[in-house]
């Protein structure tokens, strides 16, 4: 399988009826990648979701706890 890598502005009408058009034909499918950045935040999450981190109601409770 061969990979192609495009990268448009999400909010560009043209740019997204392309994509569209071209998903529609058959024989590709949408592959999304996440940056470094949203890997971080998703890994956040799931650690908040699983019931890891800590709560802090106050900003020096936050600087005690990354102490």
């Amino acid at each position: 399988m061969a990979t192609i890598s495009l990268e448009y502005d999400g909010k560009n009408t043209i740019a997204q009826k392309a994509m569209d058009f071209i998903l529609s034909l058959g024989g590709f499918h949408r592959v999304d990648t996440l940056n470094s950045a949203e890997k971080k935040t998703l890994k956040a999450i799931q650690e908040i979701e699983n019931g890891k981190g800590t709560v802090c109601n106050t900003y020096e409770e936050y600087l005690e706890a990354i102490k």
